[in-house]
């Protein structure tokens, strides 16, 4: 393990000057100690009293908003804008589950009197989460993210192993919840949070045998990486991972002209948001060639006014101008970029056209690229993208732009069927809402399985399982 470590000031282009040491050795004899009578108790607590809970930490994150929002600029180089967008959605996250707790079914019942016998399934919690802090959510995925707040609602006790990029927003977010189990006279342990610039205590906990489930945002490599460990376990666990996803966008032929300009103003500003550090930007435009001389015209018009905002830390840059890179080499390609000054870490856009016939040829064309990027390729019919859509992986989003929805191409149908989590009628991929009929997964490598979501109250499902209680007369 590192003696220290600093976080990185984005908008500033500087290190920071404060020095963050991991949490010590030692640190996993008391967890050891305390999480399986803590396991216990929490997971036998009433709905009423983990709602409690979550609304006391919620409580003091609003108290708190203000120095969370100073170092969480700081950290991320994201705008206050984007801190109160993030904020919204993690206090609205906690009280929605909040309520969904106390007024879901947590136990089913069947009386079969014919053979004397009663039977009640209880849902309860699968047991202690791990869960890995994202670098591009640094509240809505991170410590008292979407994965934290549904294992606390199902009873979970949660180890919260803080992004090394934005350890002291982590800290400030991980108080909160300290002090509201405090305030409540609940034990200690059913939170517990770990700093580290290695994989040390990743990977402590990901193969300890406490550990139930593994909750991950991020991408496709540590995502599988988690997921390959917790198989070679003696007992293997679920990994509920959210990776990569290109989340293809496809414009028919049937839109009319007069929506192009629109459609491709949306896309810029959806591949731009933030330097497109999204796990649903648009990486992948497909337009019907009757649009795409002006669509390509709008897009690029489009994109030079957005300004570059500039990444997360300096390694995703440093990958995001290494991929980007990549593609432009690539034979056949024809690239645009941003023409803003390359100041720091901005991220600044990259287009890449590519006939459809070379998207078949080269892999990295539909791989991800984490960033303001996309790929922009041409079709004449729908009958064309069959063969596309067999090359490409699971998404966790598709975004359509037609005027005829209910009749779409069947080819269309069967890629969103298998392989989608999240289609989209005539809009942009990005802006998730967190509501109980958002679908946030998708097969793999969008996510890890494509039968669970990582937003919204059904999200819970993944941290519990249910035991059939069988009673007779």
């Amino acid at each position: 393990m590192s003696k220290g470590f600093r976080t990185f000031q984005a908008s500033q282009n500087t290190w920071d000057t404060h020095l963050y040491f991991p949490t010590p050795a030692s640190f996993l004899q008391e967890w050891e100690n305390n999480i399986r009578s803590d396991q216990s108790f929490f997971r036998n607590t009433a709905p009423q009293l983990r709602a409690e809970l979550l609304l006391r930490i919620a409580s003091f994150l609003e108290s708190d908003k203000t120095a969370i929002q100073k170092i969480y600029c700081q950290e991320s180089g994201l705008s206050i804008a984007r801190f109160e967008t993030e904020f919204a959605r993690l206090t609205h996250t906690i009280s929605l589950f909040a309520t969904h707790i106390q007024k879901c079914t947590w136990e089913k019942q069947n009386v079969l009197s014919a053979e004397n016998k009663t039977l009640v399934k209880k849902r309860i919690a699968l047991g202690p989460v791990l869960v890995l802090g994202s670098s591009n959510f640094p509240l809505a995925y991170s410590t008292m993210g979407g994965d934290t707040v549904a294992a606390l609602a199902a009873g979970c006790c949660v180890v919260v192993k803080a992004h090394p990029m934005h350890v002291g927003t982590s800290i400030a977010v991980s108080s909160c919840i300290e002090r509201a189990l405090q305030e409540l006279q609940l034990p200690r342990t059913i939170f517990s949070h770990v700093l580290d610039n290695t994989f040390h205590w990743a990977n402590t906990f990901a193969g300890h045998p406490q550990i139930k489930a593994i909750g991950f945002t991020g991408s496709i490599k540590g995502g599988r990486a988690l997921m390959d460990l917790a198989a070679q376990r003696p007992n293997p666990i679920p990994v509920f991972a959210e990776m990569g996803s290109l989340n293809p966008v496809v414009i028919c032929s049937d839109i009319d002209t007069a929506q192009i300009e629109i459609i491709a103003q949306q896309l810029a500003r959806s591949i731009c948001t933030d330097a497109g550090q999204f796990c649903t930007k648009p990486g992948l435009l497909l337009v019907a060639q009757q649009h795409f001389e002006t669509f390509k015209k709008a897009l690029l018009n489009a994109l030079t006014a957005q300004v570059a905002a500039p990444m997360l830390h300096p390694d995703i840059f440093q990958k995001f101008e290494a991929r980007k890179r990549q593609v432009f080499q690539i034979k056949g390609v024809t690239k645009y970029q941003s023409h803003q000054n390359a100041i720091g870490i901005l991220g600044r856009w990259g287009l890449a056209q590519a006939e459809l016939e070379l998207l078949l040829k080269e892999p990295s064309l539909l791989e991800e690229v984490f960033g303001p990027f996309a790929v922009l390729s041409a079709f004449e019919n729908e009958a064309q993208l069959e063969s596309l859509f067999d090359q490409i992986n699971g998404q966790l989003t598709t975004s359509v732009f037609t005027n005829n929805p209910a009749l779409l191409n069947h080819i269309m149908s069967d890629f969103i069927q298998e392989k989608v989590g999240r289609v989209i009628l005539n809009s942009v991929p990005t802006g998730v809402s967190v509501v109980e009929a958002m679908h946030h997964g998708g097969t793999y490598p969008a996510s890890s399985d494509a039968r669970f979501t990582a937003v919204g109250p059904d999200s819970i499902l993944r941290f519990t399982k249910e035991v059939s209680w069988q009673f007779h007369d």
